[in-house]
């Protein structure tokens, strides 16, 4: 991956890990229209949860000079590979 879209993948994880650290804090998470409270929601305040971790594990990846395709090989979700899109990223 190119240099600049390294440090734009490493920029998106440090904001990944900061809206973690802001829902684990307040415990509540605001996805676009939705807020999801650990109190009142648990199954997708933890569903919103583990999706960012994925997110941050993808940027992480990507800003380590991986492209998508290559982590999904990593990670044994190579079968995703067909429905990604094609050409320089």
């Amino acid at each position: 991956m190119w240099v600049p879209g390294r440090l734009i993948m490493g920029a998106f994880a440090l904001f990944f890990v900061w809206t973690l650290v802001r829902a684990w804090r307040t415990g509540w998470i605001y996805d676009g229209l939705w807020t999801f409270y650990a109190d009142d929601n648990p199954v997708m305040y933890s569903v919103e949860f583990a999706a960012r971790i994925f997110m941050i594990a993808v940027a992480v990846a990507c800003a380590a000079g991986h492209t998508p395709a290559q982590f999904f090989d990593m990670v044994g979700l190579g079968w995703l590979n067909p429905y990604m899109p094609h050409g320089r990223v």
